[in-house]
């Protein structure tokens, strides 16, 4: 069918040649139908072009049947190759696994986690059983995580690297007998996910380990489960596009798991399917290669597509078919002008667009001799202009933008603070006519001053510390003596720069929100420090609280921006600190959050190091 198709295009073709040459021939022999050149032009048709033709058709014939003999030699050795890495990964990631479980240590401190009496022994197990694992995570970097099945404990200890992976209960209830049913013995399960990242998706997969009969006893680990990536695997494995298809048209590449169905596929919509189905799909137009993969007993297959591989020798000859007509038509008459007086031109033309292209638009194109072409340059040096034109105005447009932004969150900051604070004040006056007013009131004067004095917008983290002194002390008033403030931070660090009221709205959440329905006395301490040798040092500072923390849900949604009208951290909090930061002094630098629920939540920004001056101005000496 395939071959019956291609003798179809070939037909086709040569009606096309042979209409096109006829209508060049027929003027010409309306004009003289004896003339020289016309039995010139016929001689040289029959005796020349008319062999050279049939010539590349027989070659075509075998320059395709070469290929694919070559293609898929070539390919029945790459696969190998491919099968070749992933059993060394394998190997590995199984040497890690088999040293794991006859770790001491981590034998050791399994039975000391089952045998914990209280939730604080076994935290405190779980951090060096997290020690435990990391130091393995060192060893290989496409380790995912660890899952641990403890004895007579229901649920996993779980130590990720990559928050992107999650077993359910079944995966892992089945992960378990596997293991049991092969002690001491590496298993690889028939299951594989795909999970995205940032710039590309990867496959998951895991190995199985329990401890040997006589171990088992010895220690609290009942099972070992490792997720891992193959990169091997990922590098086999060619994504699909949105409809389906093959990214490249040429090829499919499936792996095949000990039962006979495809774990992971380019082919997105053949995943779960039995190798035999897929096999008879692809019969015919495909050639359909295989290999082992002798660690874990599966199989690399592709499916190379054979028209995609004669593509290139059929469009070859299809332009040397053309190529051979148009030179014995046009090689003496147009030679010299087509190349001399056009295709020069051109080529000088091209240049400068890649040199436009490369980011350099000083060039410009030089008028020619050639009306169409004199047209084509001052086009072209119009298009050049406009871009160079365009380009300015956004790189202004962009910077303008920056400032703005920077400008419009520093006066979002400052009117939220201010608010809140009046507030306080507002609620002091209604509960008590005392000297705590006075004080209050002067203490927010200050604050108020001292921040829109100025209009700079870098201060020294000893101003910053002064500026939360006064406003610890407005809460205070508010709330009473409920919580203490904290400061960490060593003398050296105090000239160092960082944005204004970029630890107020810190603290505030801690308060407002750390603190409530918190039956112990509330803690915040804020600390700094520098890490990093020469231009490369970056300051920490951190607020710490002993609140009652955040669960995840909410922990992965500080960072978003909401609507106005929430309140805490969904109104301002580290979503506007932290663009603060990213737009002032680039990605590099940011804020994170950690909480642990019932205990407390650390806020961390990194900020660059900048020497400032110190702000001992009237507002920082005035008493209140």
């Amino acid at each position: 069918m395939a071959d019956g198709r291609r003798r179809r295009e070939r037909s086709s073709a040569a009606k096309v040649i042979r209409r096109k040459t006829m209508k060049f021939l027929n003027p010409l022999k309306r004009g003289n139908s004896h003339s020289i050149a016309s039995r010139h032009l016929t001689f040289f048709l029959l005796f020349i072009t008319l062999p050279v033709l049939l010539i590349l058709i027989l070659f075509g014939f075998f320059f395709r049947h070469e290929i694919v003999k070559t293609t898929r030699n070539q390919r029945e050795i790459t696969l190998r190759q491919y099968a070749f890495g992933i059993n060394l990964e394998l190997k590995g990631i199984s040497i890690i696994a088999s040293s794991l479980i006859h770790n001491t240590a981590l034998m050791d401190r399994s039975k000391a986690f089952i045998d914990a009496k209280t939730p604080e022994q076994r935290y405190l197990i779980s951090s060096e059983l997290e020690k435990i694992f990391n130091t393995y995570s060192i060893l290989s970097r496409q380790l995912i995580g660890f899952y641990v099945i403890f004895q007579g404990e229901d649920t996993p200890f779980v130590s990720r690297n990559y928050a992107g992976i999650t077993l359910s209960e079944d995966e892992i209830d089945a992960y378990t007998v596997m293991a049991e049913d092969n002690h001491g013995i590496v298993s690889f399960p028939d299951n594989m996910s795909f999970s995205y990242g940032q710039e590309s998706g990867w496959y998951i997969t895991s190995l199985v380990v329990s401890p040997p009969r006589r171990a088992a006893s010895a220690t609290g680990l009942r099972t070992l489960i490792v997720p891992f990536v193959i990169n091997p695997l990922m590098d086999f494995i060619r994504q699909k596009s949105v409809e389906g298809k093959s990214s490249n048209g040429a090829s499919d590449y499936f792996l095949i798991g000990r039962n006979g169905n495809v774990l992971a596929s380019s082919d997105t919509t053949a995943i779960g399917s039995g190798i035999s189905v897929i096999e008879s799909a692809y019969k015919g137009s495909y050639i359909f290669i295989k290999t082992p993969v002798e660690s874990s007993s599966w199989t690399l297959a592709e499916a190379i597509n054979i028209r995609s591989l004669t593509r290139p020798v059929n469009t070859i000859l299809y332009i040397l078919y053309s190529a051979v007509i148009i030179i014995v038509l046009f090689f003496v008459r147009y030679n010299t002008f087509f190349f001399d007086r056009i295709l020069n031109p051109l080529k000088v033309l091209i240049s400068k667009m890649e040199t436009v292209g490369n980011g350099d638009f000083s060039v410009r194109a030089e008028s020619g001799s050639f009306i169409e072409l004199n047209k084509i340059s001052e086009s072209f040096n119009y298009m050049v202009e406009k871009i160079s034109q365009l380009t300015e105005a956004i790189k202004k447009e962009q910077a303008e933008r920056i400032r703005m932004e920077i400008e419009a969150l520093r006066y979002q900051l400052n009117p939220h603070f201010l608010c809140n604070a009046l507030n306080a004040i507002r609620m002091m006056a209604i509960i008590t006519k005392n000297d705590a007013i006075r004080k209050m009131s002067s203490a927010l004067m200050m604050i108020t001053e001292d921040t829109l004095a100025r209009e700079d917008t870098v201060y020294s983290l000893e101003h910053e510390l002064y500026i939360l002194d006064n406003y610890v002390y407005i809460m205070k008033v508010r709330y009473g003596d409920t919580f203490e403030l904290i400061r960490d931070v060593d003398n050296s660090l105090l000239n160092i720069g960082l944005p204004s009221m970029i630890l107020q709205p810190l603290v505030e959440n801690a308060i407002l929100h750390g603190f409530h329905g918190l039956s112990r006395p509330g803690i915040i301490v804020v600390s700094a420090a520098v890490t990093g040798e020469g231009d490369n040092k970056t300051l920490l500072v951190s607020v710490r609280d002993n609140g009652s923390g955040m669960p995840e849900e909410t922990l992965a949604d500080v960072f978003n921006h909401h609507k106005a009208g929430s309140q805490g951290f969904s109104r301002i909090g580290l979503y506007n600190v932290r663009r603060n930061i990213i737009l002032s002094y680039g990605s590099a630098y940011g804020a994170e959050a950690v909480s642990y629920p019932g205990e407390g939540t650390v806020v961390t920004l990194r900020l660059p190091v900048q020497e400032t001056e110190r702000h001992e101005s009237r507002f920082m000496n005035r008493k209140g």
